[in-house]
């Protein structure tokens, strides 16, 4: 009988022990803050950092415009993040606007409780100097006669009051410069240049520019132009959601030089055996070099309303929080 008493007695706290380090395990993993939002410099999508990465499913978040898209758990050198795949454009609705997969993603990774994200876009130059290959780590863009919504917070319902996302600093200076300098270490024996300044240009998305849109594009100041970092960046800035994004060369614009579609889909594999490896390192350096305040890229606080600095509430008076 004692036996037998003592048997489940031991069983019973075995199977505790078990529970115990179960639960233990579950409340140590590792919270995910970081997402990879990927895009052409990455190269295939689905091929993004094979061989050089852990990977563990995918999750999904609805929104208030339909299903988010697969957010890809990965990790990498021990720091865990999410990989979207092209912006998330599997989750494009034939008919839409096309922004709301931007917002289906941008809203899913603010959602989950992602405040570090990092882009990467394969582009065309506006500037004669700038070729094949290289790589632009911007810090500048504008947004040009674009239809997609331009505030994800009016456009969700989604409230962040008493903060104000400037654009004065549109890239995170902490992400940039993590960027900058796992670019500066890859840069010996690749085919392009790195140039860690520049002016992004988006227009309204969906076609080639003419070669008079790229020439009225150099003269507002752009330096490279491409479909979706432009949005990026808005809705990043908007969500308080340090960001920035290494762009690249994958052909001259339209105007300045001849090119074909092989010569961007052979300077886009080039681009991304060199991007990849420079985007891991950079996320594998956040945890312990980006976590600092930065009010620049996270919104700055205030109170008051935009018209009554006395005012109770925090909220602009048209119900904005954009400051305008």
């Amino acid at each position: 009988m004692w036996n037998r008493f003592y048997s489940s007695f031991f069983s019973l706290c075995i199977l505790l022990w078990i529970q115990f380090v179960e639960a233990r395990a579950v409340s140590e993993e590792k919270e995910i803050f970081i997402a990879v939002v990927g895009g052409t410099s990455f190269g295939a999508p689905e091929l993004f950092g094979k061989g050089l990465v852990e990977e563990d499913g995918f999750i999904q978040v609805e929104t208030p415009v339909g299903l988010g898209p697969k957010l890809y758990k990965m990790s990498y050198q021990g720091v865990p993040f999410y990989y979207v795949r092209m912006y998330g454009y599997e989750t494009e609705q034939k008919g839409e606007n096309d922004g709301n997969v931007h917002v289906r993603t941008w809203y899913s990774l603010y959602s989950v409780g992602v405040t570090h994200a990092i882009g990467g876009a394969s582009s065309g130059a506006i500037r004669t100097d700038w070729d094949y290959d290289d790589l632009v780590i911007i810090d500048d863009f504008m947004v040009m006669e674009n239809q997609r919504p331009q505030n994800i917070l009016d456009y969700t319902g989604i409230e962040r009051p008493g903060i104000f996302p400037n654009f004065a600093s549109p890239f995170s200076p902490s992400l940039r410069r993590l960027l900058i300098e796992e670019a500066r270490a890859a840069q010996p024996g690749y085919s392009g240049k790195l140039w860690e300044t520049g002016v992004f240009f988006q227009n309204n998305p969906g076609r080639f520019e003419t070669a008079a849109e790229i020439r009225a594009m150099r003269i507002l100041g752009g330096e490279i132009t491409s479909l979706n970092v432009g949005t990026c960046t808005e809705y990043a800035r908007q969500l308080g959601i340090r960001w920035a994004t290494i762009c690249s060369i994958a052909n001259p614009a339209v105007g300045v030089r001849p090119f074909s579609f092989a010569d961007m889909q052979a300077s886009v594999q080039r681009i991304a055996a060199q991007a990849v490896p420079i985007v891991l390192s950079a996320i594998a350096r956040i945890p312990s070099e980006a976590m600092g305040p930065e009010p620049v890229s996270t919104g700055e606080n205030y109170r008051g309303s935009y018209t009554n600095p006395k005012a109770s509430s925090n909220k602009i008076i048209d119900g904005r929080d954009s400051g305008r």
